[in-house]
C-alpha cells in the first residue's frame, strides 16, 4: 500500500523533492545569499541568554537610556549622540518598532481596527506632502491687479 501522505517518508510531498522541481537551473543558488543576509539573522550584540533568558524582538538589550519623553530640551543632542546610528542599529530599531506595533495591535486576543487607521493616516499624510502639496502650488494667493 505504501506510505500514508502525511508520513516523513513520503517523497511526493517534500518540497524539495527533485523530481517535482521544474526548472533544470536555478541561479540563485549559486549566488549564495545566505552569506550576505547572515547579518540580518542575529541576535543583538548586547543579547545574553544566561542573563536576559529567551529572546524578545520588541526588547532593547543595549544599555538602559532615558525615553525620548523624559529628555531636557538642552539635553537633546547628548541624547541623539549616544543612539546606534550605524545601518544595522537602525535596521534592528525598525524591527524592535515593528514587532511593538505588532504585539500591541496585531497579536493580542481581541484585535481591532485601529492599526488600519494607523497605516491609513501615514499613508494619507505621506501622499498629502508629497503628492498633493507640489501639484497645489499654482493655486496660491496671488495679486492680480
Amino acid at each position: 500500500m505504501g506510505d500514508a501522505w502525511y508520513s516523513k517518508t513520503n517523497e511526493t510531498i517534500i518540497p524539495g523533492n527533485p523530481d517535482r522541481i521544474k526548472a533544470k537551473w536555478d541561479p540563485l543558488q549559486y549566488l549564495n545569499l545566505a552569506q550576505y543576509l547572515k547579518v540580518f539573522n542575529e541576535y543583538p550584540r548586547d543579547f545574553n541568554p544566561r542573563v536576559h533568558g529567551p529572546y524578545c524582538p520588541w526588547r532593547y538589550y543595549g544599555k538602559r537610556d532615558l525615553h525620548f519623553g523624559d529628555v531636557k530640551l538642552a539635553d537633546i543632542p547628548a541624547w541623539v549622540a549616544r543612539r546606534d546610528k550605524t545601518p544595522m542599529g537602525v535596521y534592528q530599531g525598525g524591527i524592535r518598532t515593528f514587532w511593538k506595533f505588532y504585539r500591541a495591535y496585531l497579536d493580542n486576543k481581541k484585535p481591532n481596527l485601529i492599526w488600519y487607521t494607523q497605516i491609513f493616516v501615514v499613508a494619507s499624510l505621506f501622499n498629502f506632502v508629497f503628492y498633493a502639496i507640489p501639484d497645489r502650488k499654482q493655486y496660491k494667493w496671488a495679486k492680480y491687479h
